[in-house]
């Protein structure tokens, strides 16, 4: 019997303490080396792939397991760095509602007002995708936020759904992070991977979610207060509450 989530993520130091809490785990590695590991977590099957950084690697690995396992949602995982203009600290959570590739599209000359749609589709029949916006499951997306708000109701932090920005170039200074929040529609946080997947699983009409927490502020780079373990260890818990709750399963809500 195939999984019916798949749970994606670039790194194993960002899923491990999740791959912890699995009452078994079975590891194989893909023909090209990625880790596919089955776990039994809240009394589901679930399919973890540590993809490698970057939208190739996770465009690799998904297709893989989308054509191998035939799974009924995705769910890009991972730790990213937090816009601070909408409001989130490291160590915060953001739910994608939409997932854009940021270099897609035509160069404007004017660059302040980023840059143009691309004359052709990058999914047939969805014209947002030619700016490398790409479709999230609301109705995945919604009951997420309402769960995670409910699980975490005793800590202080904050969940926000919001859209998530992919890059292929991690942005290092204040101006350009300031740049990407006001040309891209005002995203929570910026990663490497999730734009990948959502338009894999997209092709493949897969239903598809992004869960995220924040290490770090996107912007001038000082990892004297990033905030790593904190992030991993509140994507972990937030993964668990989510699959834990008894009205989550793949085939709606």
């Amino acid at each position: 019997m195939n999984p019916e989530v798949v749970i994606l993520a670039a790194t194993r130091m960002e899923i491990d303490p999740f791959l912890r809490l699995g009452t078994f785990k079975r590891e194989t590695l893909s023909p090209v080396g990625r880790a596919i590991i089955e776990l039994g977590v809240a009394q589901q099957r679930i399919l973890v792939m540590v993809t490698g950084p970057g939208l190739v690697n996770t465009a690799q690995a998904l297709t893989m397991a989308l054509e191998r396992f035939k799974p009924r949602l995705v769910i890009q995982s991972g730790i990213a760095g937090v816009f601070e203009q909408a409001g989130l600290e490291p160590g915060d959570i953001g739910i994608a509602q939409w997932e854009t590739y940021v270099h897609t599209g035509i160069e404007n000359p004017h660059i302040s007002q980023g840059v143009s749609s691309l004359p052709f589709d990058l999914i047939p029949g969805n014209p947002e995708s030619r700016q490398g916006r790409f479709p999230v499951s609301q109705k995945h997306a919604d009951h997420a936020l309402k769960v995670l708000k409910h699980g975490f109701s005793r800590e202080k932090l904050t969940i926000m759904k919001a859209g998530i920005i992919t890059v292929s170039t991690v942005t290092a200074s204040d101006a350009s992070a300031q740049w990407l929040f006001s040309n891209f529609h005002q995203p929570c946080m910026e990663a490497m991977e999730g734009a990948a997947s959502a338009q894999v699983a997209a092709l493949y009409k897969i239903d598809f979610m992004e869960i995220r927490t924040g290490s770090n502020r996107v912007g001038n780079r000082d990892k004297s207060v990033w905030q790593i373990p904190l992030a991993v260890t509140r994507l972990s818990t937030a993964l668990l509450h989510l699959l834990k709750d008894c009205d989550f399963h793949p085939p709606g809500l």
